[in-house]
């Protein structure tokens, strides 16, 4: 067997059996252990940088809200893989950061306290590896403190357990933070501070008004002007509230060729804007159905002010997809009509013909009256008057104590032959809702709440069937006069069965056809059962696009400042604002004009209602909004910065210096070949392996050894009850042991 011997002054070792052959030792100079001085605090403290500039940068985007590009932007795949690797080095710098917060007192225990435990001892070179948490050698370790008492304010199995989960979660949580998020984010100054103002010439109780009264019927842009929306031909008008009966005719003969679903595309040729008017799809058998559909007027709105957008050198004009939300500047939401209908099926011969009103939600005051509602004797119900088809309006009144009900009769005959007569109840509310436009995807206004029914079981209480809020369902009382005009003669030739029927009349009654003996009858999709919802569904869209066609022919006003004069400026019809300067003014104009001029911009008149445009655009961004995962990310970096402050102020203050000692396994390995080891026979049996956890307890410190005369020397050693257990274990008395000193060389 060849030994090597280490000449003493010599840098080369000599073989033994006398070959010539020689190899260059490889003897270092000794090294400070610990170091106190400022340049050393300071150097151990850099590692931590990095990580808490790339941390403190990715909180400032998420709390600024920090838009990043466009998408679609021809970089922004380039840009989200570099940041990808960005997030990855963020992780390596605070995995880095965590193994130095360890070692720093891994070596302070070994060298300064009564030492680590084994499992420990390498514990900061495994950070981030979960099957180590779950391993021996960590809970031998950490169940070594009910043998050994080891005094801290931290115990190390905490801090190592705490390290390691972070060192684990820090990338995803990097990278959530990191990358940026595919949303729609606010645009600051879109208008790039020019002075547009738009604004309604209504005050705000006039925009959804309580009562619906024929003086409703006479805004500035219908046809007729004597008559109003009252006029014949009246629902060609978009101003008034019969201009949807077409498009609710023909889903009822879509509904009839194909079953189609009770929602409606209603398109506005001015805005270019098109709306949803949705029923809800209940149970048949209820014959209930509630309908809603976001407001003509602010529809318009967004549609005309997008328009004019696209022609100006405005910021906005500029986005790849931005989108319009608008709002009241007086008031906290917009709102919507939201329209419940419930009819019930009689046949000619039956008594106590009633109108039905179980079903309806949120009546907002008791109903009293008679019981059940009688329809009047003055309805006729033997027999259709057209032999198709007869709608007849029904005051309320006499049946409620103030209650927002309206009702109406319809008469036809079933499949069976009979004269069936449909009682139908109607209530109508106005609910918050909020809209927006997504110009450069299509036109179609997009809202918060499109499902009717889901809007009253959130906001109706079930025990007293009332409102939870009158902010969330305000009544609305419509009078005859007005619902009326939603019931017009029909002059649609395509659509009328036989002869000239009114609106209403005219939709129900493309629910049958004509029989063989030349006698019309119902004969809808779903038999005679399904007919009171499919007319309760009918009334209501017809009822509910009347409502959001109120205040709809007055114009939108826009004021756009003259240079940097405030008082003096150009007033638009925002209608027409694509088209000219305030064409097509409406023929009350002189009123209007004298008010804007007055006070041009309008916003403090009392008269006017302005309208406030907020702009998001699409596209990548940092930011909280609808982000739990964001603030899981922040609180996991937030931890590890407060780990970092209160390391650097023990390094800082706690007056014991640092050390760049076993800054690696194979330095810890080096210093284990040159240690000794226990006497007591401790560890025996542990070259191949370690099988009890007990075994990972033990516990080991590094101390300064007098072996041979060199008192210069650090070894491994395990601790037993004050003392030393291994050979020339430099023993000072019973109980004291020296401890490796700050600024002092070793070997």
């Amino acid at each position: 067997m060849m030994t090597w011997n280490a000449l003493e002054d010599e840098t080369e070792l000599l073989p033994q059996n006398g070959s010539y052959q020689t190899w260059k030792a490889t003897i270092e100079t000794p090294k400070v252990a610990i170091k106190t001085s400022h340049s050393a605090l300071l150097l151990a403290n850099v590692v931590h940088l990095p990580a808490i500039l790339i941390s403190s940068t990715l909180f400032y985007l998420s709390f600024a809200i920090v838009y990043g590009v466009d998408y679609g932007n021809p970089y922004s795949k380039t840009i989200l893989n570099g940041l990808q690797f960005v997030s990855k080095f963020h992780e390596i710098t605070i995995t880095t950061s965590l193994t130095a917060i360890v070692l720093h007192r891994i070596r302070y225990s070994l060298m300064k306290q009564s030492g680590v435990p084994l499992g420990f001892l390498a514990s900061a070179y495994q950070l981030g590896a979960l099957d180590y948490l779950v391993s021996a050698e960590f809970w031998g370790a950490a169940t070594a403190k009910f043998r050994y008492k080891i005094s801290t304010w931290l115990p190390l199995w905490l801090l190592v357990a705490v390290s390691s989960v972070l060192a684990s979660i820090v990338g995803p949580s990097s990278a959530i933070l990191m990358i940026p998020r595919l949303d729609w984010w606010p645009l600051n100054n879109p208008l790039n501070h020019t002075s547009i103002s738009t604004f309604l010439p209504l005050g705000t109780s006039e925009i959804w008004p309580d009562v619906i009264g024929p003086d409703l019927l006479n805004s500035p842009w219908v046809l007729s002007e004597s008559e109003g929306c009252a006029a014949d031909q009246a629902y060609n008008d978009h101003a008034c509230p019969s201009a949807g009966a077409k498009d609710i005719t023909t889903w009822v003969e879509n509904y009839m060729s194909r079953v189609t679903a009770p929602n409606i595309t209603v398109n506005d040729r001015i805005g270019s804007v098109s709306r949803y008017l949705s029923s809800s799809t209940t149970n048949e058998t209820l014959g209930w159905a509630v309908s809603s559909i976001p407001g003509l007027r602010q529809a318009r709105d967004m549609g005309t002010f997008a328009q004019y957008l696209s022609h100006m050198t405005l910021q906005v004009g500029k986005l790849a997809r931005p989108m319009l939300i608008p709002s009241y500047a007086s008031l906290s939401n917009l709102k919507k009509p939201i329209v419940q209908a419930q009819c019930s099926l009689f046949k000619v011969n039956d008594s106590n013909i009633a109108f039905p009103y179980d079903m309806l939600r949120g009546v907002s005051s008791e109903l009293t009256g008679n019981s059940p509602w009688l329809i009047p004797d003055s309805i006729d119900i033997t027999a259709p008057s057209n032999g198709v088809m007869d709608f007849h309006w029904v005051d309320m009144a006499p049946y409620t104590n103030k209650s927002p009900l309206l009702g109406g009769v319809f008469v036809s005959t079933t499949p069976d032959g009979l004269t069936g007569i449909f009682p139908c109840t109607i209530l109508s509310h106005w609910t918050p809702v909020s809209i927006w436009l997504d110009p450069m995807i299509d036109s179609t206004v997009r809202q918060d709440s499109p499902e009717p029914l889901q809007i009253l079981l959130a906001n109706v209480n079930n025990k007293t069937n009332k409102p939870t809020s009158p902010a969330t369902l305000q009544p609305i009382n419509i009078s005859a006069p007005w619902a009326e005009t939603i019931n017009l003669p029909n002059y649609f030739p395509s659509l009328n069965p036989t002869q000239q029927l009114t609106l209403l009349e005219s939709s129900a009654a493309n629910l049958g056809f004509l029989h063989a003996n030349n006698s019309w009858r119902l004969a809808p999709a779903g038999g005679e059962k399904a007919l009171p919802w499919l007319l309760s569904t009918i009334l209501s869209m017809h009822v509910a696009d009347g409502l959001s066609r109120v205040n709809s022919g007055f114009a939108t006003v826009l004021y756009q400042r003259d240079g940097n004069n405030d008082s003096t400026g150009v007033l638009k019809n925002l209608d027409v604002v694509h088209i000219g300067e305030w064409v097509g003014m409406p023929r009350n104009s002189g009123h209007l004009g004298e008010n804007y001029a007055r006070e041009a911009r309008g916003v403090n008149s009392t008269h006017n209602t302005e309208i406030v445009w907020e702009v998001k655009r699409f596209g990548y961004g940092w930011g909280f909004e609808n982000g739990i995962s964001i603030i899981v990310g922040v609180f996991v970096l937030l931890l590890h910065i407060c780990m970092v402050i209160v390391h650097v102020g023990i390094v800082a203050f706690g007056g014991w210096g640092v050390s760049s000692c076993w800054g690696s396994v194979g330095e810890l390995l080096t210093l284990a070949w040159r240690s000794t080891g226990p006497a007591d026979g401790r560890l025996g049996n542990t070259s191949a392996g370690i099988q009890k956890m007990k075994t990972w307890g033990e516990v080991v410190r590094v101390r300064p050894t007098d072996i041979q005369g060199d008192t210069r020397r650090l070894e491994l050693t395990c601790w037993q009850g004050g003392r030393v257990a291994s050979d020339g274990d430099g023993v000072k008395g019973d109980g004291g042991i020296q401890t490796v000193e700050a600024g002092v060389e070793y070997s």
